[in-house]
C-alpha cells in the first residue's frame, strides 16, 4: 500500500508573496501604476495628463506675466492720468484774463515739468525691457495649446501724445492756454481709452486663469483616479496577504508534525 503525505502547496505561497510585493511597491510610491504590465492604458492616459497639467500650469504662468504688465502699463496711465488733470487745471488759470504775464510764466513753468515727466512716462513705461505706452507691438498671451492665445493689441501712445502737440503746450500767453485745453481735452480721451482697453484684456486673462485653474483641478482629480494608489485598499490587501502568510505557516508547520509522527508509527 502506498501513502501519500501532503504539504501546502508553493504556488499558494507565491502568489501571497506577490501580492504583499505589490502592495508594498503602491504604499511607498503613493501609485497604483509602477509599471506599464500594471495597466498600460492607464500608465498612458495618466501620462498625458501630466503633460496637460505642464501646459495648464506654463499657461497660468504666462498670463500672470501678462496681467503684470497690464498692471505696469496701468499704473503708468494713472499717472499720466493725473498729470494731464493738473496741466488742465494750469491752463484754465493761465487763460484768465484777469492774470499777468508774470503769473503764466510762473504756471507754465509747473506746466512744462509736467509735460516733460509726463512724456518720460510714456518713454520708459515698460515690462521686462518690452514698452508698453510707446509701441504698437502686440502682446501675444501663450495658453496651454498650440494656437491658443490671447492677445492684448498694442498702443503707441507716445505716438499719439506726439501728434497732438502735447509737447508743444505753452500755457505763457492766454491764446496758447485756450489751445492747449483742446490738446489736453483729446490727450486724457486717448488715455482714458487705453485705460479701458487694458482693464477689459486684464478681464479676460483672468477669466482665462480661472478656467486653467479649475481644468487643472479637474485633470488632476482625474489622473490621481487612474494613476494614485488606493491606500486603503492596499493595506487591507497588505494585510490579508500576511494573515494569510501567518495562518499558511501554521498550516505547513502542522502538516510537518502530522508527517513526522507518521514517519515514526511507520518506523
Amino acid at each position: 500500500m502506498a501513502f501519500s503525505i501532503n504539504s501546502v502547496s508553493p504556488s499558494i505561497s507565491g502568489n501571497n508573496a506577490k501580492t504583499s510585493a505589490t502592495s508594498f511597491e503602491r504604499l511607498s510610491s503613493g501609485s497604483k501604476i509602477n509599471h506599464a504590465s500594471d495597466d498600460a492604458a492607464g500608465l498612458a492616459i495618466s501620462q498625458r495628463m501630466t503633460t496637460q497639467l505642464g501646459g495648464f500650469d506654463a499657461a497660468i504662468r504666462n498670463s500672470g506675466d501678462a496681467i503684470s504688465s497690464i498692471q505696469v502699463a496701468d499704473g503708468a496711465l494713472e499717472s499720466l492720468n493725473k498729470n494731464i488733470g493738473r496741466i488742465q487745471e494750469l491752463a484754465l488759470q493761465s487763460s484768465n484774463g484777469a492774470l499777468s504775464d508774470t503769473d503764466r510764466q510762473a504756471i507754465n513753468a509747473e506746466a512744462e515739468q509736467l509735460v516733460d515727466e509726463s512724456n518720460k512716462i510714456l518713454e520708459n513705461t515698460n515690462f521686462n525691457g518690452k514698452p508698453l505706452l510707446s509701441s504698437d507691438a502686440d502682446l501675444n498671451v501663450q495658453l496651454e495649446s498650440p494656437g491658443s492665445t490671447i492677445t492684448v493689441k498694442g498702443n503707441d501712445l507716445a505716438s499719439k501724445f506726439e501728434s497732438l502737440g502735447f509737447a508743444d503746450i505753452d500755457l505763457s500767453t492766454q491764446a496758447g492756454a485756450s489751445s492747449a485745453l483742446n490738446v489736453l481735452k483729446d490727450a486724457s480721451e486717448a488715455t482714458i481709452e487705453r485705460s479701458s482697453e487694458l482693464g477689459a484684456s486684464s478681464n479676460r486673462i483672468e477669466s482665462s486663469i480661472e478656467n486653467l485653474a479649475t481644468s487643472g483641478i479637474n485633470t488632476a482629480e482625474a489622473r490621481s483616479r487612474i494613476a494614485d494608489a488606493d491606500f486603503a485598499k492596499e493595506t487591507a490587501d497588505l494585510a490579508a496577504s500576511q494573515i494569510r502568510d501567518q495562518v499558511q505557516i501554521s498550516v505547513q508547520a502542522q502538516a510537518n508534525s502530522n508527517r513526522e509522527g507518521i514517519l515514526k508509527l511507520l518506523s
